[in-house]
């Protein structure tokens, strides 16, 4: 009973240490897939991809060339290629040539293995707010990874911005992505997070907000002659257009950081008893 008690003295005042020459066990590194629709060389994908390294190890796959507004679209004839290459900022990268949400689909059944932590898809060129969430390649990235099972954020700063607003934009998505790793997102879930040009003042915060039930802009379609002489039209784009606050089109007019959590479920509850009447 002595010896008993002295040996957990001494464990209990850390005389005892392990054996000289073993080591504790290390934390397996936290992994980032990172990847985008604007294509593997866009500057947004280095951008974020640099500032992961901070908490993780960032893993790039990313489509070969520009993909935006394919949204969830996906390949399924077609062979898919693969590039490997490096960026400007010295990491490795993997470029395949499919959609953000067949590259996205790739990559987590057979290239990125075992499963990341998270993935992160952008920094988007032009945002995706309000009902532009349902086109951006940007988002159907993230919405397959959370469909897949992995925890995901989609993140976009506007079209017109600077490389200053960039560098700022990495930094706030930095923020959000070091806050699904210390707190993590519930299964199914995943963030479409919206960063707006620096304002005067700086960033207001980060503000949890609802999709806007509008497009975000004003869209035509302008109709002109070909030289064939077929009609063609060319999509025409005006930004701007006020919102209700508290949602995501609100934030970003206002100096915040929106972050918007989805959800893979699309089921609508509030119609289900209303429609079980009208479906007897």
């Amino acid at each position: 009973m002595h010896t008993l008690r002295l040996l957990l003295a001494l464990l209990l005042s850390g005389c005892l240490l392990a054996p000289a020459g073993a080591q504790l066990r290390q934390p397996p590194p936290y992994r980032i897939l990172v990847t985008n629709d604007d294509g593997v060389r866009a500057p947004g994908i280095a951008a974020i991809a640099q500032i992961l390294q901070a908490i993780g190890t960032p893993i790039v796959v990313a489509p070969s060339e520009n993909q935006s507004g394919k949204g969830h679209s996906i390949v399924t004839t077609e062979p898919i290629s693969r590039e490997e290459l490096t960026l400007p900022n010295g990491l490795r990268a993997i470029g395949l040539s499919a959609t953000p949400a067949t590259t996205m689909n790739v990559a987590l059944r057979n290239i990125v293995m075992p499963r990341p932590d998270l993935v992160v898809s952008g920094i988007n060129r032009g945002y995706n707010l309000g009902f532009s969430v349902a086109m951006g390649g940007t988002v159907g990235a993230a919405r397959m990874a959370a469909m897949l099972g992995v925890p995901a954020m989609a993140a976009s700063l506007a079209e017109a911005a600077t490389s200053r607003d960039l560098i700022s934009a990495a930094e706030e998505v930095f923020g959000a992505a070091r806050r699904i790793k210390q707190y993590g997102l519930p299964p199914y879930t995943f963030l479409n997070v919206n960063v707006p040009p620096v304002p005067a003042g700086g960033y207001k915060g980060y503000m949890i907000t609802s999709m806007a039930m509008l497009r975000g802009g004003e869209e035509s379609f302008a109709e002109m002659k070909h030289p064939s002489g077929r009609t063609i039209y060319w999509n025409v784009w005006k930004e701007g257009m006020s919102a209700p606050k508290g949602t995501d089109i609100w934030a970003v007019e206002n100096g915040y950081v929106s972050v918007t959590p989805m959800r893979v479920d699309e089921t609508d509850p509030t119609q289900t008893e209303t429609l079980r009447t009208i479906f007897k």
